[in-house]
């Protein structure tokens, strides 16, 4: 518990002061271009929505979006932002799990997780998977957004050269992925329809860079 209160602690901190590393990282214009094109007002679940700028890019495609996160004063700041916005009647946050998503089950068009899978511990993967399988409709998407282990430098940490993905800092766990970890754990209740990587310079520190991989999956 203790770890989980530090790692609760550092989000809340984070999204309120805009110093998440999702903050400064352009990968929205690689995931739109991977996101699969959906009926309007298909519904969307994003998880671990944070500040919801990923789920304002899916609204103004006219999609409609529940966000689960477990950040409660930041879900109730996106929910004012939202109906600021004129999206009140598309879209609303909730604070919840990614391992217990409380929606019922088939219930969703597509489900998105931009940087969440990444800080959930191994042994909870697999009730992570059985969760996304379940809230989406047959045969619909859920697009990942992950740390790669092809990242040279983070933190200090050396992803690349590492036999192990997972770095803890200030009370944060992270995992960086191979292709082929992302390929076991979903393959069970999900087809990988397409995996691209893309570079990014980070904010973090100055000798650091990112390789995110973004993985389209199907529901079996």
């Amino acid at each position: 518990m203790q770890h989980l209160d530090k790692q609760h602690q550092y989000f809340s901190f984070a999204y309120q002061t805009g110093s998440d590393i999702w903050s400064h990282i352009p990968y929205r214009f690689k995931a739109e271009e991977m996101f699969p094109k959906l009926e309007s007002d298909s519904l969307i679940l994003d998880i671990g929505a944070g500040r919801g700028l990923w789920a304002m890019n899916l609204l103004r495609h006219n999609y409609r979006v529940l966000g689960i996160d477990y950040v409660e004063s930041i879900v109730n700041n996106v929910n004012n932002k939202i109906n600021e916005e004129g999206y009140g009647g598309k879209a609303r946050f909730i604070v919840g799990n990614a391992l217990s998503i409380p929606f019922t089950d088939g219930g969703f068009d597509a489900a998105t997780d931009i940087g969440t899978f990444q800080h959930i511990k191994k042994q909870d993967w697999k009730t992570y998977v059985k969760e996304i399988h379940r809230v989406l409709k047959s045969n619909r998407y859920y697009l990942n957004v992950s740390l790669s282990r092809r990242t040279h430098s983070f933190l200090g940490f050396k992803p690349s050269q590492s036999h192990t993905g997972d770095f803890e800092k200030f009370g944060v766990h992270y995992y960086f992925c191979t292709e082929q970890e992302i390929d076991e754990t979903f393959n069970t209740h999900f087809n990988i329809i397409e995996q691209q990587y893309k570079s990014f310079e980070s904010k973090t520190d100055p000798m650091d860079d990112l390789v995110l991989v973004f993985t389209l999956m199907q529901k079996k």
